[in-house]
């Protein structure tokens, strides 16, 4: 591996770009300027020193260079920034999942002499097809995205200035999303949670489903990233709070109370009104406060710590449970950690997924249950696709299990069904009722 990677200048970059959109099919095909500004990267050249700083740019290059099956081009433009051009894309929808892998491939650990080193990034992003940004503008736009990712602490920005052929969809669905909202048109699923240690359900998480996204060809991740743009994020969550409240509240209890589960986002989090609208959907369908939980990603709380940390811990107090979603996956610190109201920690799924194969997934996994039973948190491992996984999950003292072994998400009425015919010797290998 180099020591370093590549360098390009600027005009090497738009002279790239250019070829690009010359060859590029309008109609069809979008070009994508990503910028990738490293966060506090000077921090890891004065403690290891710039040999290892230099050996983590030049490894960063050949996974950034990996992105995509044929990527257009990867270079770095400053000392701790890097260019990515990506063509072709059909999608634009598509850009918040491309800004999660990217994300994925900077949080994997760097190893190097015994030490497992993590790097940040902020992520700006421009979009055009031929006919409409010139290269040095979209190159432009990149940057100042990934400036504006920066300075407000989110993990990515798509620049305003980006035209593309999909900008008439988009509005039309923005359009839909919000008859859909006020025609009460959105659906939520449920996935059930069994409780390793009764080995009964005893929760679910809601997931918001719309039939018009299956026509639109889009998937759940693509619809919150449109509801995201559209800001309507606390619309939804209205709507979805007040929906897990009514509908869990008629679920059979013949094996106990069911925690109803619903997510938050990073918007919702800022928003003033949300604590009182969590306080008066409690009161208004009754609900015990202990049958809520909250989920907020790591990512999310970390937009703004002080706020996030003041508006979880008030929703705790309340009886509320706090999950942290996708623990694991963020920049965990245990310098922000030991502050965080969380009643729960999910593991996510890309660690159950392989830790049958994977030793270091297997390692993970444990280090978090144990991380929880330390610390008197619950432990919820998503992403269980079989009874081996399972049954590893309960020797190592996990609280919840919940992935398509168990069940996928289903709708209210059949859901109910699935509690009321639960067996749990249909999904564990050894059954307390053996």
């Amino acid at each position: 591996m180099e020591k370093q990677p590549p360098s390009v200048d600027r005009s090497t970059i738009l002279s790239t770009i250019v070829e690009q959109m010359t060859i590029a099919d309008p109609s069809k095909q979008l070009s994508i300027v990503a910028v990738i500004d490293l966060k506090q990267f000077q921090q890891i050249n004065q403690l290891y020193g710039h040999l290892v700083g230099d050996t983590i740019l030049a490894e960063l290059y050949q996974r950034l260079s990996s992105l995509t099956k044929q990527p257009s081009f990867c270079g770095r433009i400053d000392g701790d920034k890097f260019a990515l051009l990506i063509s072709p894309l059909l999608d634009i929808q598509l850009l918040p999942l491309l800004a999660k892998k990217i994300n994925a491939l900077m949080a994997e650990p760097f190893q190097r002499e015994k030490l497992n080193i993590q790097i940040r990034g902020s992520i700006g992003f421009t979009a055009s097809n031929s006919n409409s940004l010139s290269a040095e503008r979209l190159l432009l736009e990149a940057e100042s995205a990934a400036k504006k990712a920066k300075q407000s602490g989110e993990d990515y920005h798509i620049s305003q200035a980006s035209s593309y052929d999909q900008a008439p969809i988009l509005v039309a669905l923005e359009q839909d999303i919000d008859e859909a909202l006020e025609s009460n048109a959105f659906n939520l699923f449920y996935q059930p949670k069994l409780c390793l240690a009764t080995q009964v359900p005893m929760a679910a998480e809601g997931l918001i489903r719309w039939d018009q996204a299956h026509d639109q060809n889009i998937n759940s991740e693509q619809l919150i990233a449109i509801i995201e743009r559209s800001g309507r994020m606390s619309d939804l969550f209205r709507w979805t709070i007040n929906t897990a409240l009514r509908e869990s509240a008629s679920w059979p209890k013949t094996k106990g109370p069911i925690t109803v589960a619903i997510n938050i986002s990073a918007s919702c989090l800022k928003q003033p009104d949300l604590f009182p609208l969590i306080e008066s959907s409690l009161n208004l369908w009754g609900g015990d406060p202990s049958v809520l939980c909250i989920e907020v990603t790591e990512s999310a709380i970390q937009q703004d710590l002080a706020q996030g940390f003041q508006v979880l811990s008030k929703i705790k107090e309340l009886g509320v449970k706090i999950s942290i979603d996708d623990f694991g996956t963020g920049y965990s610190s245990l310098e922000y950690f030991k502050y965080i109201p969380a009643s729960e920690l999910k593991i996510d799924k890309s660690f159950v997924l392989n830790m049958l194969d994977s030793a270091v997934d297997m390692e993970i996994v444990k280090l978090i249950i144990e991380w929880g039973l330390r610390f008197n948190l619950l432990t919820v491992a998503e992403g269980v696709e079989n009874p081996q996984v399972l049954n590893i999950l309960c020797e190592l003292g996990c609280s919840f299990a919940q992935g398509y072994h168990i069940s996928k998400a289903l709708p209210q009425t059949t859901f109910m069904q699935w509690l009321t015919d639960y067996r749990r010797e249909d999904y564990f290998e050894n059954s307390l009722s053996d």
